[in-house]
């Protein structure tokens, strides 16, 4: 009797004791947050208009889309975005084929705020990588590395941009053009 008491009276413990472990895990876990949040680059600027001349107009458009807010109906802000590409070759083998070539995109930014009819912010990025082309002729890989690191320094060059809007918020005065 004593010894059936006992071991029902461990029990209740054990379960106590997993009870309380599975509240501890829960409450530890609480303020669990992601480390890759793509928030960090995005901006809560209220972009009407998105106008872009140059080179890559479809990549640099698309990009800028998805980080701004578009909201055609509010008298927010028209960003103009005018692009140029440089490529240069780095490494020239002895065959005068280039086997590591730069790719530096600039893009010119500028901000015009409706409300206050005038030009808020005005930037000139630069951004630049390099990529290995391994073949003397036509090559698909050439090309498509090609493509993904002209794709990488344009998202770079625009999440400098927009964690310069990021740092200046509230902030945006307008700027003499002279």
């Amino acid at each position: 009797m004593f010894l059936e008491k006992l071991l029902i009276l461990l029990q209740i413990k054990n379960i106590n004791k997993c009870i309380l472990f599975f509240l501890f895990f829960l409450y530890s876990c609480s303020d669990f947050d992601f480390v890759y949040k793509n928030n960090g680059t995005s901006s809560e600027l209220s972009i009407t208009e998105i106008l872009i001349t140059g080179s890559s107009d479809d990549i640099i458009r698309k990009t800028l889309s998805n980080k701004f807010l578009l909201n055609e109906e509010s008298d927010g802000y028209r960003l103009s975005v005018n692009s140029k590409v440089e490529t240069k070759s780095i490494v020239i083998e002895n065959d005068q084929t280039a086997s590591t070539v730069e790719i530096k995109y600039i893009l010119e930014y500028s901000l015009f705020d409706y409300k206050k009819d005038c030009i808020v912010f005005k930037e000139i990025v630069s951004t630049l990588s390099t990529y290995n082309s391994r073949a003397e002729s036509y090559n698909f890989g050439s090309d498509l590395s090609k493509e993904q690191v002209t794709e990488q320094v344009i998202h770079d060059n625009i999440n400098k941009f927009t964690y310069q809007i990021n740092t200046k918020g509230n902030e945006l005065e307008c700027i003499n053009e002279g």
